[in-house]
């Protein structure tokens, strides 16, 4: 079965990291959650069946308190350096 792969950039309000981060460990379909610095405050992969699946993903993240804004990216071509 053929996965979709995509990155979730995710802005936050400031001092709401940490609450995020706990809601989005609840959320089926999150595989990696890292804080980063820059432009963004956190990235989430994902990784679902379809598209609409990760409409509904990234519907429930936009539900959750703190969250400002997200970029998605959809992984075209994920190349594996061994």
């Amino acid at each position: 079965m053929v996965m979709i792969k995509a990155y979730i950039m995710i802005n936050v309000d400031v001092g709401k990291i940490t609450s995020v981060v706990e809601k989005l460990k609840l959320i089926e379909h999150i595989g990696n959650i890292a804080v980063v610095a820059g432009e963004f405050d956190i990235i989430v992969r994902v990784r679902v069946k379809s598209l609409e699946e990760l409409y509904d993903i990234t519907e429930k993240i936009h539900e959750i308190e703190g969250i400002v804004r997200t970029t998605t990216h959809v992984v075209e071509k994920e190349v594996i350096k061994e």
